[in-house]
């Protein structure tokens, strides 16, 4: 089967770094460029958000859903300092001619929780980034307080690393990327901030934070009642997202 002759979603691998990236690409009806979203997950990314991939796929946007190194069968071990670049990875393979169906020139970015994190500090530094949209964001990492027993139950046991290299990591990059530092160069694109007021993992106050630092434009909204992973808001989320994205000039 060709290309062009797509069925809606096909895997995906790229470099970054020398390590094997693994993904979906959620492609949208017909074979004319269009925009494509990066959908970034967190740590150790559960959820994955494949529904709002596929509200944007019906709505006549690409999504790609990847794994940065070192989990869900990407290769190498797991770094929170080179999320970003991870990021970056992703954007250029966009841009690599792959796909005819993907506007190199059309990308936006909604990542959550740690993904929101690595949107913001990818954005910062990547103007091919056109759109931004954060899900139940920190506004530094330096927040995610656990002990090396809950780091092992919670994230690492589906990562390519260990408890103590996690927390090694996780203090080196609140010391140099704090996402809070960086969204203010995200102007004058568009950005969307979105977090549940019952986020047991990152506190609302995070998702303030960083509406207080932003530019514009801006849009931001707090979900009364849900949880980190919007578990029981999805539909909301996801006519909120998608609607936001229809809405920009990406």
């Amino acid at each position: 089967m060709s290309f062009a002759e797509h069925e809606g979603i096909t895997g995906v691998t790229f470099d970054s770094d020398g390590h094997r990236l693994l993904g979906i690409l959620y492609l949208a009806r017909g074979n004319d460029p269009k925009p494509t979203v990066l959908l970034l997950h967190g740590c150790p990314g559960l959820q994955q958000n494949a529904d709002l991939a596929v509200e944007l796929r019906d709505r006549g946007w690409n999504s790609l859903v990847f794994h940065y190194r070192g989990c869900w069968g990407s290769g190498g071990d797991y770094d929170l300092r080179t999320i970003p670049r991870d990021v970056t990875a992703a954007v250029d393979h966009m841009q690599g001619g792959w796909y005819p169906s993907v506007d190199p020139a059309r990308l936006a970015v909604v990542g959550h929780s740690l993904g929101g994190c690595a949107a913001i500090l990818a954005a910062a530094a990547d103007p091919r980034l056109r759109a931004v949209a954060v899900l139940g964001a920190a506004a530094d990492l330096g927040a995610l307080d656990l002990d090396a027993s809950q780091i092992e139950h919670e994230l690492t046991r589906f990562l390519a690393t260990t408890p103590a290299e996690f927390i090694r990591q996780r203090d080196e990059v609140t010391a140099r990327l704090v996402p809070v530092d960086a969204v203010p160069s995200i102007s004058p694109r568009p950005l969307l901030i979105v977090h549940g007021t019952d986020d047991s993992w990152v506190p609302v106050e995070d998702a303030r934070r960083l509406h207080a630092a932003a530019g514009q434009p801006i849009r931001y909204v707090e979900i009364d009642g849900a949880n980190h992973d919007f578990s029981w808001h999805r539909t909301q989320l996801r006519d909120l997202v998608a609607g936001w994205l229809d809405g920009t000039d990406v």
